[in-house]
């Protein structure tokens, strides 16, 4: 019953994001664009595949689990039918439809709802058949029982998602998103796998007089070797094969600084932060009488994230170092380090003043112990935070000296503002607590040093928040006569040249507004989408006439 409503909620959901794409943009309709058609063409094209697909495979999965009896899951067999015999009519029909669509209407190849569909069954079908792989190969190793299901899903939805890869294909880049998706899914797969068998080595090692006991059934390294097993063909294919070959437009950069830069930087930083404050705590702190094996066993999993992340971040991080201009998203990239780094080192800071608080104040339980450890985990957070901090920080604002650009940026100008006022809430929310603390001891006649001992998170963050929102202040009162650069949206462009499937939606999602291309017989060379976009950017106009003569490209502004 709940999963029946859920799909019902999210079909009218869908239903309702498609109709205010429709509506919501302006201006002649492109092949782009969402038509009601389309939607609930390709929605119901997808329910189908995903019915067909599921039936079709849970009755080859119980024909391939010899020696079962078929009468103990009569239920599973008649929900497999159903599927099977609903879904695989639906996808005759639709599909013969969307061929005759294809054939008869040259806009619908380009269409944004044909698109999407491409994308999204072929990640789900992707997804699905990936867990098959896991559960087979886990088979095939000795790691697990065989279960007909788990290869009948491998079989089934792979064809399914090779079927819809080759259709993508034929689209190129206008279907980047999936090839980007797929990227991501991959990457994650094998960052996964190789940190787990980084981890599970280290703890083989670690624990090579059998001092923890593993309650695990199967093999670990084996596991991880499989989790690479199954990311590295996806990576390959939609990175290596695919969206490393695409331009390099927004989406692409959007990948690669905030997908492979900033959430490995992130999770490198995490790691190496774990397995510092671990050492600090073996020598200077509580190890609650732990030996050296079962205080490190699980340090393995941070040194595997670490390393895991350091390989990630130093592959993506080479991609871009030919490209010396800073863009927006670089700058995206910066300022999110900036705040996570500012963020640890702010919870250092304030650790230590609980810790100090916490020294001078009287307690029922005797904690000092204990209070090492915090006071250790606060210098962590600082010797980590701080620098990260201090370097990209200092990068930016040699940026914000060089280039007017840095200064005018609308991410600086939100970083700023988000960290003053956030800081700013929190001081005010930590001073009414310390107000209320007081006045509660003071009116019950019970102030004493337990008082600021109760106080002393609330002095912590009140201390930190209000140096951080102090500081991100006076940068803004300085700035704030800056203007801030803002997009330019909405522009009508028209092209005329050769004809390209795919120069209209790269365009628009470069740029926005409305494209159109005019194909002209005497045509000059392929379209350029850089050169394009460098050429529009620096041509003032609403409108703008873009022609493609044979041996360069010239825009012309349209006056009414």
């Amino acid at each position: 019953m709940i999963a029946a409503i859920f799909i019902q909620v999210l079909f009218l959901g869908l239903l309702f994001f498609g109709a205010y794409k429709l509506f919501s943009r302006g201006g002649r309709r492109g092949g782009g664009e969402f038509s009601i058609r389309r939607l609930f063409h390709y929605s119901l094209l997808y329910f189908s595949v995903i019915i067909a697909g599921f039936g079709v495979s849970g009755l080859l999965g119980r024909s391939l689990d010899f020696g079962k009896v078929i009468a103990e899951t009569r239920t599973d067999l008649a929900r497999n039918l159903s599927f099977a015999i609903v879904g695989l009519p639906l996808v005759y029909l639709f599909a013969r439809w969307s061929k005759k669509n294809l054939r008869d209407d040259s806009s619908e190849r380009t269409s944004l709802a044909w698109s999407a569909y491409l994308t999204i069954t072929s990640i789900t079908s992707l997804v699905i058949s990936l867990n098959g792989l896991h559960d087979t190969l886990s088979w095939l190793i000795g790691n697990d029982a065989y279960r007909g299901s788990a290869l009948a899903q491998l079989l089934i939805w792979s064809i399914i998602w090779y079927f819809h890869i080759r259709l993508s294909r034929e689209a190129g880049e206008a279907n980047r998103a999936q090839y980007l998706i797929g990227s991501g899914i991959g990457l994650s797969i094998l960052a996964v796998g190789f940190g787990g068998l980084v981890a599970n080595s280290i703890e083989l090692l670690i624990n090579v007089n059998q001092e923890i006991l593993s309650i695990e059934r199967t093999d670990p390294i084996l596991n991880s070797a499989i989790t690479i097993l199954m990311g590295l063909p996806v990576w390959i294919i939609y990175w290596l094969r695919g969206a490393l070959t695409f331009t390099r437009d927004f989406l692409w950069h959007a990948y690669v600084f905030l997908a492979g830069i900033a959430a490995s930087f992130i999770t490198t930083v995490a790691g190496f932060s774990v397995v510092l404050y671990d050492v600090l705590v073996w020598f200077l702190g509580d190890t609650k009488n732990l030996s050296a094996t079962q205080h490190f066993f699980t340090t393995a999993n941070a040194v595997g994230a670490a390393l895991s992340g350091l390989a990630i971040w130093s592959y993506h991080r080479s991609l871009l170092q030919e490209e010396a201009e800073r863009t927006e998203l670089r700058r995206i990239y910066e300022y999110i380090v900036t705040g996570v780094s500012l963020i640890a080192a702010s919870l250092g800071i304030l650790m230590i003043i609980v810790a100090a608080i916490e020294s001078v104040t009287p307690s029922d339980i005797s904690t000092t112990r204990e209070g090492s450890n915090s006071l250790i985990l606060a210098v962590t957070l600082l010797i980590v935070g701080a620098p990260i901090w201090w370097m990209f920080w200092n990068r930016i604002e040699r940026a914000v000296l060089r280039e007017s650009a840095d200064l005018e940026s609308p991410t600086r100008r939100i970083y700023i503002l988000m960290l003053f006022g956030v800081a700013g809430v929190a001081a005010v929310v930590s001073l009414i607590t310390l107000i209320f603390l007081f006045f509660d001891d003071l009116l019950n006649s019970e102030l004493s040093g337990t008082t600021l001992r109760d106080m002393r998170f609330a002095v912590g963050i009140l201390v930190t928040n209000a140096a951080i929102s102090g500081y991100h202040w006076t940068i803004y009162k300085s700035e704030r006569e800056t203007p801030v650069e803002i997009f330019r949206r909405g522009r009508h462009i028209t092209l005329v040249g050769p004809s390209d499937a795919h120069i209209v939606e790269l365009l628009k999602e470069q740029l926005g507004g409305n494209v159109q291309l005019w194909v002209s017989p005497d045509s000059g060379s392929p379209w350029n989408l850089q050169e394009l976009v460098e050429l529009i950017d620096t041509t003032e106009g609403q409108e703008l006439l873009v022609i493609n003569e044979k041996k360069k490209l010239r825009a012309f502004p349209i006056h009414h």
